[in-house]
Order: C-alpha cells, then sequence, then structure tokens
C-alpha cells in the first residue's frame, strides 16, 4: 500500500497495531504472569524465568519513554533467555520501537526472530499479523498474502481476513479486498465501523442482494 510520506507509513501501522494487538499482549502478559505467580507461590518456579519476567517489566517501562534502557533490556532477553516466553515478547515490543523510528527492515526481522522462537502459539501469531502489516506497509502486499497462508487461531481469524482485505487491497484486487473484508465483519459481528469503512471506500460496485 502506497503512502504520501514516511510519517504517514508509521502512523498506519502504529493505528493497526493499537487496534488489534494491545488486547492480545495485554492478556498473554497478564497469562504469564499468573503462571509465574503461582510456581512462586508453590516454590517451584525456574529462577531464569523470573529474571526473564523482571527484565520484561523493566523493558515495558522504558519504552514508554522510548530510548537506548528499553533496547538494552529486550536484547538482553532474546540473546539471554531466549528459551523463556519473554524472549518473544520482548522482540515484539522492539519491533513495535522500529516502527517508531520508521526502520521497517529492523521490525521485520523482530518479528520473524519473535515468531521462530515463540513459545506459544499466541505470541507467534501475533508476530506474524504484526509482519503481515509492515509487508503491506512496505509495498510487499503479495509476500504478506504468502504469510497469512498458514492455519490461524480462531482468535485471530477476523484480524488474519482483515489484513488479507488490505492486501488486496494494495494490490489493487478490489473485488478479492471486498470479499476478505466481508469475511472479517461476518466473523467480528458486524461489529466493527472500522471495517465498514475500509469496505465502503473500495470502489467495487455492489452486487446484488448488498445492503
Amino acid at each position: 500500500m502506497s503512502y504520501a510520506t514516511d510519517e504517514e507509513r508509521v502512523e498506519a501501522i502504529k493505528r493497526w497495531w493499537k487496534e488489534n494487538g494491545t488486547a492480545v499482549i495485554l492478556g498473554l502478559v497478564v497469562g504469564l504472569g499468573g503462571i509465574v505467580g503461582w510456581r512462586l507461590w508453590t516454590g517451584h518456579v525456574d529462577s531464569r524465568a523470573v529474571e526473564a519476567s523482571e527484565i520484561y517489566m523493566a523493558m515495558v517501562s522504558a519504552a514508554r519513554q522510548g530510548g537506548e534502557i528499553a533496547h538494552n533490556h529486550g536484547t538482553t532477553l532474546m540473546e539471554g533467555y531466549r528459551k523463556t516466553p519473554y524472549a518473544a515478547l520482548a522482540a515484539l515490543e522492539l519491533a513495535r520501537l522500529a516502527v517508531e523510528r520508521d526502520d521497517l527492515v529492523q521490525a521485520e526481522g523482530r518479528l520473524r526472530w519473535a515468531m521462530e522462537h515463540a513459545r506459544t502459539p499466541e505470541t507467534a501469531q501475533v508476530a506474524r499479523t504484526r509482519l503481515a502489516r509492515v509487508l503491506i506497509a512496505d509495498d510487499r502486499a503479495q509476500d504478506a498474502l504468502k504469510l497469512l497462508e498458514d492455519p490461524v487461531p480462531e482468535g485471530f481469524m477476523a484480524v488474519v481476513e482483515e489484513l488479507r482485505g488490505d492486501a488486496y487491497h494494495a494490490l489493487n484486487d478490489q473485488a478479492r479486498a471486498r470479499a476478505a473484508y466481508d469475511r472479517a465483519m461476518l466473523i467480528s459481528g458486524g461489529l466493527s465501523d472500522y471495517l465498514q469503512m475500509k469496505r465502503d471506500a473500495l470502489n467495487v460496485p455492489a452486487q446484488v442482494g448488498d445492503s
């Protein structure tokens, strides 16, 4: 998908991630925190997992202000704690920071690393959907479609169909874009005004029976 300026490209990715990824990441963090808390309480926790959780929380706090500290924490997790769930979460956060710097190359690398090293299918899928968005913004919509061919966990189906719609739109295949947006709206129960706006903005003649 083309943008008039680099700033518009970055803002488009940041807006999409905020709308589609925050709740999932929060759920993953809360879930991991609950697991670590339970193991601490029972006295059977891996000390490195505890260390990783502390570093990750410090990273999240530092990332609110940006800067080198958050980057250092993330690199520490990816290099020294890659067998913990927090390493992939750190890669996701580093990818977000890279997008804010308009460094889509580094964002792609971080997201592919997160996909490869994720300890849960949910974390891997978050990385996959965010990578697809980066590829679309980088005028690589066909690569994004190929990335989205793998089986999708049920909770991500609407997001993936939306991304397919965005990719087809970027390729000027408006009929397929509309069909993908329709599927996304159906899966989400038709409750997304944002999806409706995307669908209505397509330059596709209405079919018989469309409302």
